[in-house]
């Protein structure tokens, strides 16, 4: 099974999903049972009901009534609640590994859950992580890339790419560019055989 959790939406109300790299890998996944879950607004707090709890629950709901290997992707704060789901099916003691997890530079911004997620568990099998490096002044400061730390067993793979934090998840409307991170997480994709 594939869940697709895509980022903020560039718009206030979280209206601008359905065209990114996460929504591309959710289309064309040859997971039969997949689902995908719209990201949260510019501003998650207030004015949207979707922030990384909540699509972390929906996500883990999704898990629990399904069977079959367990793929995530996500960017931004979605990738964050991939990292989320990860650390709820690890506490709540989940027979059944992630087998894998691509995430597009999260980042664990809003402040729905009490969790740090620096960290992927070691429930998660495999780990792509692409990291956008131009982040400068206080765009790093608002949208810090986390889950950068593993624990053991998990085979983390990272790549860097010389890229915005919306161009990495190929949202900045081509102007910028991506740097290569769409074939290198598409790449990591058909290895385990997602898309």
């Amino acid at each position: 099974m594939l869940i697709a959790m895509e980022g903020s939406s560039p718009t206030i109300l979280g209206e601008n999903n359905y065209k990114y790299y996460v929504w591309d890998a959710y289309k064309q996944t040859k997971e039969s049972s997949k689902l995908y879950i719209p990201g949260p607004a510019t501003i998650s707090w207030s004015l949207s009901e979707i922030n990384i709890r909540t699509m972390a629950d929906n996500a883990t709901t999704f898990i629990r009534g399904g069977s079959g290997p367990i793929y995530l992707v996500g960017w931004s704060r979605g990738a964050a609640a991939c990292v989320q789901v990860a650390l709820d099916l690890k506490r709540s003691s989940f027979e059944q590994d992630i087998e894998a997890m691509f995430l597009y530079d999260p980042v664990d911004q809003d402040g729905s859950t009490a969790d740090f997620l620096n960290t992927v568990p070691s429930n998660v099998k495999n780990c792509y992580h692409a990291e956008a490096l131009k982040k400068d002044g206080i765009w790093a400061s608002v949208f810090p890339t986390c889950a950068k730390k593993f624990e053991p067993g998990v085979n983390y793979i990272s790549g860097k790419f010389n890229t915005t934090h919306g161009g990495i998840a190929g949202c900045d409307g081509g102007s910028k560019g991506d740097a290569g991170s769409g074939s290198w997480m598409r790449g990591c994709m058909v290895t385990h055989g997602v898309v």
